[in-house]
């Protein structure tokens, strides 16, 4: 990597242009930790600079950001490794203006790519304007000024990632400023917001973060409309957004060193987890998600008690709305948010599959209906039952579904000849566990050959229906 860094300072020289490491990759360093990620703050004329760094270097050129010349150069190291570099136009006509523009003192700290590779004590070279370095010491995350909360309320969330990535605490005061702006998420960037919420829900301990933005900092209710009305809404004796907090700390936990899965069960279920269905967004941030969003649902449906099965289905539906608009405020696109319907409205999908029966109709079906999404439901079939204070005796019937889908069972099924869609149209039913039931019986027979036409899984369900009503 040092070859290719002397390659971009000789770059520098020839164009002219003054270039400082700034943010992250300081820090780490001062911090020990190795780091291919560099931000550059460029003199002048970044974007220009960044074309022709890239064109040198032979990596690729992507602009961020036109306004403030903000672009990524994206290359092979000399090292053999990936490398990032982002260029962006100094603010201010010296480093150290800039610097106090950031968001974190430990942020704001800068070396000068010459001094960087040539001198022993680079450490001592640093500028530091904000005293990032002592408070990197200290152990304390604070903020360069209110001022940079209010320039970009996505920092809101960002206090709360890097002082669990950095293990550090906010320093006096910090709390209070994040406490008092709280309200201004709701005036920030979508795009931005989706990023920075997605690394949160991405990170190990994703559901304690949320907890300190909601009970400490009251950011999380201003970031949504919905969440705040699930703070205010009481279900059990207990305000929905703890609830839905408390689901996504049991699944970290299924996930994290206490998993109660084999080794090799829970080492297939990590990569599938991690696998993203949007860049920089992995499977497990959506489950985190659900485990939070599918208590919104009860906003709106009063339940006393024990409820009827068909209160319970629209239980399971009426979150759809509350999903379409987090969908829309964090810009994430159709498949995304129908991978998140999907997973909300059919949780309790695996609590009614039993695996003594092994590959059974109604899995096979579950398998066919819902392919590469089915862990997920099941972790979230399992958290939201271990919240509520369920008993831990279906883990092995989970386990074991979770064992079939990765030795392949899921693949290669045949398609139903009836959906739910038909059967409720085709006999005027509503939306009711009854439907699930009469779409299983039909797809058993289907399997053994009993029916093979649609005709004759209509004929079938028409006598299950007659049956029933004698």
């Amino acid at each position: 990597m040092q070859t290719t860094l002397r390659s971009l300072a000789e770059i520098a020289r020839k164009e002219g242009r003054e270039l400082h490491i700034v943010g992250g990759f300081v820090r780490d360093a001062l911090l020990g930790r190795e780091s291919r990620d560099l931000d550059f703050v460029v003199s002048e004329n970044a974007d220009s600079f960044a074309r022709r760094a890239a064109f040198l270097l032979r990596g690729s050129y992507d602009p961020l950001d036109s306004g403030p010349q903000l672009a990524r150069v994206s290359l092979i190291a000399d090292d053999g490794l990936p490398l990032v570099l982002d260029f962006s136009l100094r603010r201010g006509r010296q480093i150290a203006e800039d610097l106090c523009r950031r968001d974190f003192t430990v942020n704001a700290m800068a070396i000068s790519l010459d001094s960087y590779l040539n001198e022993r004590d680079w450490p001592g070279k640093i500028i530091d304007p904000c005293g990032g370095k002592s408070d990197l010491a200290a152990g304390m995350l604070r903020l360069t000024s209110e001022e940079s909360v209010r320039d970009d309320p996505v920092r809101l969330l960002r206090a709360v990632r890097f002082r669990h990535k950095l293990n550090l605490e906010f320093a006096p005061g910090t709390a209070q400023i994040l406490r008092r702006n709280a309200r201004l998420i709701r005036y920030a960037y979508s795009q931005k917001l989706s990023i920075e919420f997605f690394k949160l829900l991405s990170g190990t301990r994703a559901a304690g973060n949320l907890r300190l933005l909601f009970e400490d900092l009251q950011v999380l209710p201003a970031l949504y409309q919905p969440f705040a009305a699930m703070a205010d809404t009481k279900f059990d004796g207990e305000n929905l957004l703890t609830r839905g907090l408390r689901n996504c700390e049991f699944l970290e936990t299924f996930l994290l060193g206490d998993s109660v899965f084999p080794p090799g069960l829970s080492a297939g279920l990590q990569a599938h987890l991690q696998q993203e269905l949007a860049a920089g967004r992995p499977r497990i941030a959506y489950l985190k998600l659900a485990c939070i969003l599918h208590e919104a649902e009860k906003i709106n449906t009063r339940c006393a008690g024990k409820a009827h099965s068909l209160r319970i289905f629209k239980f399971e539906t009426s979150g759809e709305m509350y999903i379409s608009h987090l969908a829309k405020r964090l810009c994430l696109s159709a498949a995304e948010r129908n991978y998140l319907v999907a997973l909300v409205n059919n949780r309790f999908r695996p609590l009614y599959i039993r695996m003594d029966e092994g590959m059974s109709p109604p899995l096979q079906r579950f398998f066919f209906q819902f392919r590469d999404c089915a862990p997920e439901l099941v972790l979230l079939a399992m958290a939201c039952q271990q919240a509520d204070g369920g008993k831990k005796s279906q883990t092995a019937s989970f386990a074991g579904i979770l064992e079939l889908f990765f030795a392949g069972a899921a693949e290669h099924l045949p398609k139903p000849l009836l959906s739910a869609e038909e059967v409720m149209e085709f006999f005027n039913l509503p939306p009711a566990r009854q439907v699930g039931s009469l779409l299983e019986a039909a797809y058993a027979a289907q399997i053994e050959g009993k029916v093979t036409r649609r005709s004759e899984a209509l004929s079938l369900i028409s006598t299950l229906l007659e049956q029933v009503e004698r």
